[in-house]
């Protein structure tokens, strides 16, 4: 039984008219015939009395017609429901990203895909985590793609390039190292250093780019999230290496001032992640496109 047999049905069972149905469906009358038995013999029933040269609904043919036109109704639904789909006038996306790229940069991005697209119908949602939940929950299906900032280790997951960003030390505006235009690295050994928790993209990399030097650093605060990283900052408990664009406005107002490491510059990449065998939909590729088109994504700084 296919959508076409219950069209058919449907025109015969509402015209009670073979003739009239062959000629608005272009198909000949013992086409129609067949495509009735067809379906009776499906069903063991029989939709049809054939009395005189009149058709008449059987008790089963009415209750078949009132399955078949919900049938075709959701069907038609879920066509237009697709169509909507492939033309952006609806559609859903589940976006997931690390902290740094949640907070600071997508939802400035979204706020002028809206602006632009005006896709009232389209439903996003992002989900803000560190980069190893994110790779758990590409890898379950959970969210369509995602933004990371930190290394995803599975052979089932594809990373692209989406931009640049640069870790920087952050302390409080009285901190001795106030002083110097750049840190030594030594400075490390014997100061107070607030970082994310294992597992997050910035405590990552961090880690990966000291382990070139002999540094004896000791973390002595985990935060979950780099607001309260920065807030104890600013309260004098230590000092932190974050993303620059997190704490650009608390630099600006002299509650934070930012310096770099002598003769280190921590960089990192920030990934665009999906499943090798995920399906990236004509909104996803759109919305992605655009992203790109808000951020400097030249690897070279």
């Amino acid at each position: 039984m296919n959508e076409r047999k219950l069209r058919v049905f449907y025109e015969v069972a509402t015209k009670l008219n073979m003739t009239e149905v062959a000629n608005q469906m272009y198909i000949s009358q013992p086409a129609i015939s067949q495509t009735i038995r067809e379906l009776e013999n499906d069903f063991g029933v029989q939709f049809f009395d054939r009395i005189g040269k009149k058709l008449y609904l059987t008790h089963e043919g009415e209750i078949f017609l009132n399955y078949v036109r919900r049938i075709i109704n959701l069907y038609d639904d879920c066509f237009k429901t697709f169509k909507d789909s492939s033309e952006l006038k609806t559609g859903k996306m589940r976006i997931g990203a690390s902290t740094t790229i949640g907070i600071y940069i997508l939802p400035q991005i979204i706020g002028e895909f809206h602006q632009k697209y005006r896709y009232k119908d389209i439903e996003i949602s992002i989900n803000i985590v560190n980069t190893k939940i994110i790779a758990d929950m590409i890898l379950k299906n959970q969210i369509d793609f995602a933004f990371v900032e930190g290394p995803v280790f599975s052979d089932e997951i594809i990373e692209d390039f989406f931009c640049l960003d640069e870790l920087v030390f952050i302390i409080p505006p009285n901190h001795p190292w106030v002083q110097y235009d750049k840190i030594d690295l030594k400075f490390l050994e014997n100061t107070k250093i607030i970082m994310r928790e294992k597992g997050s993209g910035t405590r990552e990399i961090f880690e990966e780019a000291l382990k070139r030097f002999d540094v004896n650093y000791c973390v002595d605060f985990e935060l979950g999230n780099t607001e309260a990283i920065k807030k104890a900052v600013e309260a004098n408990l230590g000092v932190s290496c974050i993303s620059r664009r997190c704490v650009e406005k608390e630099a600006r107002d002299g509650k934070i001032v930012i310096r770099r490491l002598k003769g280190l510059r921590i960089m990192r990449e920030f990934h665009l992640i999906y499943h090798k065998d995920k399906y990236l939909s004509k909104l996803f590729n759109l919305f992605i496109d655009f992203c790109k088109s808000k951020v400097d994504n030249k690897k070279n700084i």
